[in-house]
């Protein structure tokens, strides 16, 4: 896989980076990312750690070599092709060796002073912010810029992902407003050269996004994927080909760093539930708060999807449900909540966050139906749910 120099193209309020991709595989294509002409500044057009990051598993999953025609990082260089790569070969039996050579490598650094972290209004990026805003007092260590990505999260079509993004990010800015931060997005098309989907491979898709401002952040704190080190360490093996965040961020992420970018994982220090129940403790949560992965083409949460119901539940468990009224639909939550608990009771042994809200119960001295009265009301509930649904009182 051969990846030409980057090309630097201005058009209306956007200034974009490409390279032309050439792959035995993949055919001959384009890859792209934009930022608003505002942060041009920020832009690293002499370096090439973006699109190394970011086209490795397809080359690895296409078995072919990877070749840089421009300059990249002399430490991320070698940390891919030393650690890395065996590293996702460990994840995913499908992915195969290969060696990544540019060009040139430098050890090149950039004076910067950004702090970052992403902002999708999600669990985990409010309790990085929580965490590293709000409680840090060290302006050495306390973030001062936030980052909304396209690539891959909103969704595997170009357009329609595209719609999502704007959807949310023009939904979500009001925040980063309210507190003084910057809010910088960046739209792209890397998700089109990673057909398995955003979950697996997010961890590289991420980094590539922030290395395109790398000569703005010196730090960069990646949210973790709602495992605590406990988690990880007991349930990673699960989670090989599935997600590399849970599989290996805390190894992966420091080895992604540039001489100029230092990369670290938030949030492995508590699980999930640990932190629905933190940040509820953070008012912008009661209007921000985004979870909802249903798919529908709108910003809202659903309040019955999976991730829906285990925030709510989490919510409700710690008395703090009523704090979500404006942007989740409590009784459609309560219409549905037996169901949901009989699932999670059901599927306890099975799913880590299931368990981890069990203990949340057990905590609060709130009993749950055993696993042979849970068995029997899911199948009971299933069908009174899909009753209510035809009846459109869902």
């Amino acid at each position: 896989m051969y990846i030409k120099g980057v090309e630097i193209t201005h058009q209306d309020d956007k200034l974009t980076l490409s390279v032309a991709i050439e792959s035995k595989s993949l055919g001959h294509k384009t890859l792209w990312f934009a930022v608003p002409k505002i942060y041009e500044k920020h832009v690293c057009t002499t370096q090439m750690d973006a699109f190394l990051v970011g086209m490795l598993f397809p080359a690895m999953m296409c078995g072919e070599d990877l070749y840089l025609d421009g300059v990249v990082s002399k430490k991320l260089l070698f940390n891919v092709n030393k650690y890395v790569i065996p590293l996702l070969m460990s994840f995913s039996s499908a992915a195969k060796k290969i060696t990544v050579t540019a060009k040139e490598s430098n050890e090149q650094g950039f004076d910067n002073t950004g702090i970052g972290t992403g902002f999708s209004g999600g669990v985990d990026s409010f309790n990085a912010i929580h965490e590293l805003l709000v409680k840090q007092t060290d302006p050495t260590l306390k973030i001062n810029t936030l980052l909304f990505l396209n690539v891959g999260s909103h969704g595997g079509k170009e357009e329609s992902a595209k719609l999502k993004y704007l959807q949310r990010y023009n939904h979500l800015k009001s925040y980063p407003e309210e507190i003084n931060l910057d809010y910088i997005p960046i739209d792209s098309n890397l998700h089109t050269f990673h057909p398995w989907g955003h979950e697996k491979i997010h961890t590289l898709t991420g980094v590539a996004g922030v290395l395109v401002l790398q000569k703005h952040f010196s730090k960069y704190y990646y949210a973790s994927a709602g495992f605590n080190y406990t988690q990880i360490i007991n349930f990673s093996q699960k989670y090989r080909d599935k997600d590399v965040g849970i599989y290996c961020d805390p190894i992966l992420l420091p080895l992604l760093s540039t001489e100029s970018t230092e990369f670290y994982q938030e949030g492995a220090a508590y699980s999930r539930v640990d932190k629905i129940v933190d940040i509820s403790n953070y008012e912008p949560t009661y209007r921000y708060l985004n979870v909802c992965v249903s798919g529908d083409d709108t910003h809202e949460n659903c309040s019955a999807c999976g991730k829906c119901l285990r925030t709510l539940f989490a919510l409700d468990l710690s008395g703090n449900l009523e704090k979500y009224e404006n942007i989740f639909n409590i009784d459609k939550y309560r219409k549905i909540k037996g169901f949901y608990i009989a699932q999670l009771v059901k599927d306890s042994e099975k799913d880590i966050f299931a368990k981890s809200l069990i203990e949340l119960a057990k905590d609060k001295n709130i009993r749950l139906p055993n696993l042979l009265m849970s068995k029997v009301k899911f199948f009971y509930y299933r069908k009174v749910i899909k009753k209510l649904n035809k009846m459109g009182r869902l």
